[in-house]
């Protein structure tokens, strides 16, 4: 990400300073995200290009344009016509070396992107290593919106997913790429994408970025993510039971779970997460053992925290992450989801279903803050 940032700032001071002439600035359009989109009523495929404008970024910039990137629109029947079209209305070349992220409409997810992924694939120019996401709002919306403190869009989005998963997934990164979605494609555990949802309208101008609320225009992630096996949308997982698909298949370490002991909600974060997955083929089970360290962040109790209470906090998370574990599995079944990869295990396409999968949870509470205990209205002033 640093080498994107040094390259935008060198095209930014180049062109601030004059050392390039006209000709030569001509030639890049930096493209950061591209969206795909569908027409329904005649098949064509819609292409959303958004393009570095390098002197919005520039420190130097004084007056002159704002707006940090310019979004292209392009419609044609065939993929592999986009790159000759963009020179129908851009002035410059394509440079895709620093792509962000693809954003999919719903409709073009849930139809199959088996032809996207194959154009792709043999298009040197695209990259496979970027993040993928899929948005059920209007493409044509996201792709023309601005976002505060990261002017790229695109690079707000790969922000987001980069702090998101830091510490979180094991692999070090949410495994949401283009490249993670054609590996899944051999296997029957589905691949989970991010779902965008924007609330706000597209922008004609920037004037809406210096609106101080900037939760009101801004698109929100992570809320749910698209369920794709084989290429192919087919459904939506909440936040929640991501989280758990994530934690069963043994790709997430770090979470936050909200627990109500003795009648009072209690904050715990989960640090080192273990967990270990034991086959009995003979009797068609599965049982998995979860560990996981405890933090407490927030305690509403009017109790002490003795070690009493601590057990009784451990054992709360221990029922809470079994209950939200059992109800994953039971919707994977309802939906004919194998959430657990268990044919990529060795189950059949019959036997999956009626694989009895057991839970054993525990857990230690190993960090409580400055002060162990609460607050309470009895603790007197000095």
């Amino acid at each position: 990400m640093r080498k994107f940032w040094l390259l935008i700032l060198l095209v930014a001071l180049l062109v601030c300073s004059g050392c390039w002439d006209k000709k030569e600035i001509n030639e890049l359009a930096i493209v950061t995200s591209v969206g795909i989109d569908r027409e329904p009523s005649t098949g064509m495929y819609i292409a959303y290009y958004q393009v570095i404008n390098p002197p919005a970024l520039s420190s130097r910039q004084s007056g002159g344009s704002k707006a940090s990137v310019y979004t292209y629109r392009f419609k044609e029947y065939s993929l592999g016509r986009f790159m000759q079209k963009t020179s129908t209305m851009m002035p410059r070349l394509l440079f895709t070396s620093h792509l962000q992220c693809y954003i999919l409409s719903e409709a073009v997810a849930r139809q199959g992107i088996i032809d996207i992924l194959n154009y792709l694939e043999t298009t040197p120019e695209w990259r496979m290593n970027v993040y993928l996401f899929v948005t059920d709002s209007p493409l044509k919306a996201v792709m023309n919106s601005f976002t505060t403190l990261e002017k790229v869009p695109g690079r707000h989005a790969t922000s987001l997913v980069r702090l998101f998963s830091r510490g979180a997934f094991a692999g070090g990164v949410e495994p949401i790429r283009v490249k993670d979605i054609v590996t899944g494609m051999q296997f029957h555990l589905p691949t989970l994408i991010p779902m965008i949802h924007y609330r706000g309208k597209p922008a004609e101008t920037t004037e809406r970025m210096e609106q101080i609320d900037a939760s009101e225009q801004a698109p929100s992630f992570f809320a749910d993510s698209a369920v794709f096996f084989k290429g192919r949308m087919e459904g939506l997982l909440d936040s929640q039971n991501k989280y758990y698909f994530h934690i069963l298949n043994t790709n997430y370490r770090k979470f936050t779970e909200t627990l109500k002991v003795s009648g009072n909600y209690v904050d715990v974060e989960t640090n080192n997460v273990k967990v270990k997955r034991k086959w009995d083929r003979s009797a068609n089970r599965l049982n998995i053992l979860i560990h996981a360290d405890l933090r407490i962040l927030n305690n509403q109790q009017n109790a002490k925290l003795t070690l009493e209470n601590v057990h009784k906090i451990e054992k709360t998370f221990n029922r809470v992450v079994e209950d939200n574990a059992k109800k994953m599995v039971v919707l994977g079944k309802l939906n004919n989801w194998d959430l657990l990869g268990l044919q990529d295990e060795g189950a059949t396409s019959n036997s999956w279903r009626r694989t009895s999968v057991n839970f054993t949870i525990t857990s230690d509470v190993t960090m409580t803050g400055n002060k162990s205990d609460p607050y309470t209205k009895e603790d007197k002033e000095g």
